[in-house]
């Protein structure tokens, strides 16, 4: 079975050739790499956009295929191109079918919405399969909330004239949002996580095939257990990727009642957060100001997998006020170390965690109910642990490297065949 991959970073393979950083936070997908190309009866192909020299290169047995650089050598032809991509979203599949008639699939995936590669579908004489990660039409919708006065007031006129930047950023997502609509209509064949992706889909496209496929998480979360005796008390973990989407206002002003009321102590560590001259890394720093939080919030940068599970052993709670989300890797992460979790009732995340039972869920965008679950996971200690206990259980069987990858190789058999069920 000849399998081709569009994902949207390049993987290890490709980074290790050029001597570039490896990319942490598609990390799902190189380990659904390794489990794949180890199964006799796959030949696997993989294309991504990465860097400029669009070579083609084999190894471990997998083809890897380079779109080339999405980023224009000179300044004004990188502004020129942002400008463009807001009037309308990249929808050129000329290199996409260069590869494909290089390697000649048999089935073609598509990781993710977020790029054109969805658009193969009307395209190709082969069966096309996608995968959702996020959910771009519904973060369209929901793209006000977590924008307060301190990210307005942190918004840089030098980016708006770039075409790009906060106050330019729903546009170009309403852009890529009407393009991920037109290849969920187009397309027949998906893979999901969540009930949330699922009616999404249903939705969009009431003919589609759906399956039911789970991600997989690097080994170093397998490997480590969190245990209360070693977490540091009144210590939450959040990790975020940008201060608006993902709730980092609210989880502040959570902070801010817990020290003014029943928690003085409460201390909060950041991973993930931007560089402090962006814009979101800016409106942090001027919130943490506001509300007077310097002396308790720490930021502990970027970190590797190493790094994100020496915090989630050494936090008492992880939190995660987002405001849209699908299946948040860090939320899978904390579940698997064992940290206690609080997490916002947002998109996908019901169907990670159960309320109660695997971690506690609040209302996105309330930092009193936020704070309130944070002040329960600290006075009662039997509901942490017992919260740690059943969150690790669930995920051990949800990311189940062997599974996931039995599930998906199956999931390909059941499309090439267009015979079994059409949804998991």
């Amino acid at each position: 079975m000849r399998v081709l991959w569009f994902v949207n970073i390049p993987l290890p393979a490709v980074t290790e050739r050029h001597g570039t950083p490896p990319i942490h936070h598609g990390s799902w997908l190189d380990q659904l790499e390794t489990a794949v190309r180890g199964c006799p009866d796959i030949a696997l192909g993989i294309a991504a956009a990465g860097q400029d020299s669009q070579e083609s290169f084999e190894s471990a047995g997998v083809a890897y295929f380079d779109l080339g650089s999405e980023r224009e050598r000179y300044g004004y032809q990188r502004v020129a191109r942002r400008w463009r991509r807001l009037l309308q979203a990249d929808r050129d599949l000329r290199g996409c079918e260069r590869i494909v008639d290089a390697f000649r699939p048999e089935l073609i995936h598509v990781h993710g919405t977020e790029k054109q590669f969805g658009l193969l579908a009307s395209r190709c004489p082969v069966p096309v399969v996608i995968s959702i990660q996020g959910v771009l039409s519904v973060y369209e919708l929901l793209g006000t909330r977590g924008r307060d006065t301190s990210l307005l007031l942190s918004a840089s006129p030098s980016l708006f004239a770039r075409g790009t930047g906060t106050l330019l950023d729903h546009v170009e997502l309403k852009r890529r949002a009407a393009r991920e609509r037109l290849m969920i209509q187009r397309c027949r064949h998906f893979i999901g996580r969540t009930r949330f992706d699922a009616d999404v889909i249903h939705v969009l496209n009431p003919r589609a095939d759906y399956y039911h496929c789970d991600e997989l998480l690097r080994p170093e979360f397998h490997e480590s257990t969190w245990d209360e005796l070693r977490a540091e008390p009144c210590t939450v973990y959040s990790t975020t990727g940008g201060y608006a989407r993902k709730g980092l206002g609210t989880l502040l002003k959570a902070v801010a009642l817990l020290r003014e009321g029943p928690l003085p102590d409460v201390r909060l560590r950041l991973a993930g957060v931007p560089d402090a001259e962006s814009e979101d890394g800016r409106a942090a720093g001027r919130e943490i100001r506001r509300l007077g939080l310097s002396h308790c919030v720490t930021s502990a940068g970027a970190l590797g997998p190493e790094g994100v599970v020496r915090e989630l052993l050494r936090a008492s709670v992880f939190a995660l006020p987002t405001h849209a989300d699908n299946s948040p890797n860090s939320l899978a992460e904390a579940m698997m170390v064992g940290t206690p979790c609080v997490a916002s009732a947002a998109g996908g995340i019901p169907t990670l965690a159960r309320d109660g039972v695997e971690a506690l869920l609040v209302q996105d965008g309330d930092p009193y109910a936020l704070a309130g679950a944070v002040l329960r996971l600290f006075d009662d200690r039997e509901l942490a642990r017992r919260l740690s206990r059943n969150a690790r259980a669930a995920a051990l069987v949800r990311h189940d490297p062997g599974r996931v990858r039995d599930t998906l190789i199956e999931i390909y058999r059941h499309i090439l065949d267009d015979s079994g069920p059409s949804a998991s």
